[in-house]
């Protein structure tokens, strides 16, 4: 699933892309990344943290000193309930 992302040239981990998203769409607020982290910690920290900035760098999360939230976009595409498990 790690292959090189069309949009930056870096690294993709969309496994765990995927579950950085599940993590974030829908929670009004956000989380923190090491809520994240916890959550996925049988990724790893670096995996996490990789996949949430890749996913910060092409706009689908917001970054924040304090929380990870979703995108405006990804907020709507999470109403439209493309987004599942």
């Amino acid at each position: 699933m790690c292959g090189e992302s069309k949009q930056d040239g870096g690294p993709l981990d969309s496994r765990a892309e995927h579950l950085v998203v599940l993590q974030v769409a829908g929670a009004a607020r956000g989380r923190t990344r090491e809520q994240v982290r916890r959550a996925l910690r049988d990724l790893g920290a670096y995996r996490v943290d990789a996949a949430i900035d890749s996913l910060a760098a092409v706009g689908v999360v917001v970054v924040t000193k304090r929380s990870v939230r979703q995108s405006p976009a990804l907020e709507r595409i999470d109403r439209l309930d493309f987004i599942g498990a």
